[in-house]
C-alpha cells in the first residue's frame, strides 16, 4: 500500500508538470528556438508552426492527465478494498473474541452495544482512519515534491509560504483536534442508546400501545436524535472548516509574496512569473493541505475506535483440542456445585443425578430453585464451581462440549425464529441451497406442524415473520422441536417450552413432546406443572439449589 501511495504521489506529479513546458511556450516568446531541449524537440518533430506545436503539448497533457487519472482510480480501488478488508476481518475476529467470552458476557451486555462494537467500529476505523491515513500519506508525498521543487525555484518564496500557510494549519488542527475527538465519542455514546429506545418501541409494539406511551418513546427517541442532530452539525461543520482555512492562508501567503516581490525584486515581470508559479503550485497545494486537515481530523476523531479494536491484539481463539463425545450409555451428574462468578453463595449444591439414554426427566422447582441454571451446566453454556457432568465416559468440558452439542437440542420458552422461511428456521444456520428438505418435513411431522405448514401459500418455503409473529406460540414451539429433531439430536432439553401456552395448547404440545418418548431419543423436560409431566419416568424437584 505504501508503494502504492508513492507512486500515485509520483503520477499526481507528472501530472501537475506536464503543465510547465506548455505554460513556458505561451507566456515567454522565442522559448522554442532558443531552448536548448524544447527546440531540439521542435526541430526533431518537424514542426514549421508554433501552433501546432503548442496544440501537440495540449493535446499530450491531456493523455497524460486520462493515463494518471487512470492509474490514480486503480491504487485508489486498492486502498479501499485493502480499508474495507479491515472492516471485514475485524468484526469477523471481533464476533469470535466476543463468543468466546461466553454465555455471561452476552447475558449481561446490552445487544445494541454489541452490534456497535462488532459492525459500526470496524467501520468507522476503516473508513475514518485507514483510507484518512491513506489519503494523509498521499498528500504528504505530493506537497512535499512540491514544495522541493519550488525550493529549487526559488527558496524566498517557499520559505514565505511555510512562514504564512503553516502557522494557520498548526492554530486549526490544535484548535480542533480535541474537539471533533469528544464530539465523535459523544456520537459513539448515544448511537447505542438511540437503536435501543427504537427498538424497544418496535418490539414492544404492543405492551406500547396498551399502555399508551407511545408519547414517552417518541419523546425518548426525538430528545436523542435531536442531541445527534446537533453534533452531527458540528461535525459538518468541522469537515467543511479545513478548506475556508487554508483558502485563507493561501490568500495571507499571496499577499506577503506580493509585498516580497515589490520590494525586493527587481521588476513586475519577476514578481508576476513568480506568481504564476505559485498560483500553478497552489493549483495542488490548496487540496494537498485541505485533504490532509481533513484527514488529520477524522483520524484524530475516530481515535477511539482504537478503544474496541485494539482488544484484538491480545485476542487468541482458544487452541482447544476438540474431543469426540458419544452417547450410548448415560449423562452422570457427580457432586456438582455452582456459584455465579459474582456470588458468594452456590445456587446449585452437591446434586448427584444419573440420566440414562431414552430416559424422559421431568424437573420441577420454585423460581430461583436452580432447575434453569442446572440445564445451562448440561448444555455447556457454564461450567460447574465443584464436581463433574460426564456424557458415558467423558468429561463435559470446553474441549468436548462442541461435540456434546452435537447430540442435543434445545427447546426454550422462547423459541428464537428467524425472519425467514419455515424450512430455514427448522433447519436453522443452514445454507438455504444444502437444506434437506425431505428431513425438514419429517422433523415437521415428527413436531405436529406438517398439516399447518401445507396450508401456508407456498408451503415451508412461507417466510413465517420476524420473531415468527404469523404463527401461535404453540407453533413456534414445535418449529423449535422441529429444529432440535433435523439437528439429529438424541437428547432434547425443554425449558419451561409450555409455561406461556394456553391449557388447549399446553396440552397439544405436552402430547407432541410425549409422542416423542420412543425410547431412543431422551428428554430432559422443565416444567412448573407436574400434570405437564405425566410421561415422564421420573420427576426430580428441586429446592434451595438442591435435589429432594
Amino acid at each position: 500500500m505504501l508503494l502504492l501511495l508513492f507512486i500515485n504521489s509520483a503520477f499526481e506529479m507528472v501530472g501537475l508538470a506536464a503543465f510547465l513546458p506548455l505554460f513556458a511556450i505561451i507566456l515567454q516568446p522565442f522559448i522554442i528556438q532558443n531552448h536548448r531541449i524544447i527546440s531540439k524537440v521542435y526541430g526533431f518533430l518537424g514542426f514549421s508552426s508554433e501552433n501546432a506545436f503548442i496544440l501537440l503539448l495540449a493535446g499530450l497533457i491531456v493523455v497524460t492527465i486520462i493515463v494518471k487519472n487512470s492509474a490514480s482510480l486503480l491504487i485508489i480501488r486498492s486502498q479501499i478494498k485493502f480499508s474495507l478488508s479491515l472492516y471485514q476481518n475485524f468484526t469477523n475476529r471481533l464476533h469470535q473474541m466476543y463468543y468466546s467470552k461466553g454465555f455471561a458476557f452476552f447475558k449481561n451486555t446490552n445487544s445494541n452495544l454489541i452490534f456497535r462494537d462488532v459492525n459500526t467500529i470496524p467501520a468507522a476505523f476503516a473508513n475514518n482512519m485507514v483510507l484518512p491515513m491513506f489519503n494523509l500519506l498521499n498528500e504528504i508525498f505530493i506537497l512535499l515534491m512540491i514544495l522541493v521543487s519550488l525550493l529549487l525555484y526559488n527558496a524566498t518564496s517557499v520559505i514565505l509560504l511555510v512562514c504564512t500557510v503553516l502557522p494557520v494549519f498548526i492554530l486549526f488542527y490544535r484548535w480542533v483536534k480535541e474537539r471533533a475527538l469528544k464530539l465523535e465519542r459523544k456520537v459513539n455514546t448515544l448511537n447505542p442508546k438511540l437503536s435501543q429506545s427504537i427498538f424497544q418501541s418496535i418490539h414492544g409494539y404492543v405492551d406500547v400501545e396498551i399502555t399508551n406511551t407511545q408519547p414517552h418513546f417518541r419523546k425518548q427517541i426525538s430528545k436523542q436524535i435531536g442531541q445527534i442532530v446537533k453534533l452531527n452539525i458540528q461535525r459538518s461543520l468541522y469537515n467543511a472548516m479545513p478548506t475556508k482555512v487554508i483558502e485563507t492562508g493561501m490568500v495571507i501567503a499571496i499577499f506577503v509574496i506580493t509585498a516580497y516581490g515589490l520590494f525586493f525584486l527587481p521588476d513586475r515581470a519577476g514578481l508576476g512569473a513568480l506568481l504564476g508559479l505559485l498560483a500553478l503550485s497552489a493549483y495542488r497545494i490548496l487540496p494537498s493541505i485541505n485533504r490532509i486537515l481533513i484527514a488529520l481530523v477524522s483520524i484524530k476523531s475516530y481515535q477511539y475506535t482504537f478503544d474496541v479494536i485494539s482488544g484484538l491484539k491480545d485476542f487468541k481463539p482458544d487452541a482447544i483440542q476438540h474431543q469426540p463425545v458419544e452417547f450410548n450409555s448415560q449423562i452422570t451428574v457427580n457432586n456438582l456445585s455452582f456459584r455465579f462468578p459474582d456470588a458468594e453463595n452456590d445456587l446449585l449444591s452437591h446434586l448427584n443425578l444419573t440420566i440414562k439414554k431414552g430416559e424422559n426427566i421431568g424437573i420441577m422447582g420454585a423460581s430461583g430453585s436452580g432447575k434453569t441454571t442446572f440445564m445451562n451446566l448440561l448444555l455447556g453454556f457454564w461450567q460447574p464451581t465443584q464436581g463433574t457432568i460426564s456424557i458415558d465416559n467423558s468429561l463435559l468440558t470446553a474441549a468436548t462440549v462442541q461435540s456434546w452439542r452435537t447430540h442435543i437440542g434445545y427447546v426454550q420458552q422462547d423459541v428464537y425464529i428467524t425472519d425467514a422461511s419455515a424450512a430455514e428456521n427448522v433447519a436453522f444456520g443452514i445454507e438455504k441451497d444444502k437444506i434437506d428438505m425431505r428431513r425438514v418435513e419429517q422433523s415437521l411431522r415428527q413436531a405436529s406442524l406438517w398439516k399447518h405448514i401445507q396450508s401456508l401459500p407456498d408451503g415451508v418455503e412461507t417466510n413465517i415473520g420476524e420473531r415468527g409473529v404469523r404463527f401461535s406460540g404453540g407453533q413456534r414451539q414445535r418449529i423449535g422441536i422441529a429444529r432440535a429433531l433435523y439437528a439429529g439430536a438424541d437428547v432434547i432439553f425443554f425449558d419451561e417450552a409450555t409455561s406461556a401456552l394456553d391449557s388447549q395448547t399446553e396440552m397439544e404440545i405436552t402430547e407432541s413432546i410425549r409422542s416423542l418418548a420412543d425410547g431412543k431419543l431422551t428428554l430432559v423436560v422443565i416444567a412448573h406443572r407436574e400434570t405437564t409431566l405425566k410421561y415422564c419416568s421420573r420427576i426430580i424437584k428441586f429446592h434451595n439449589g438442591s435435589i429432594v
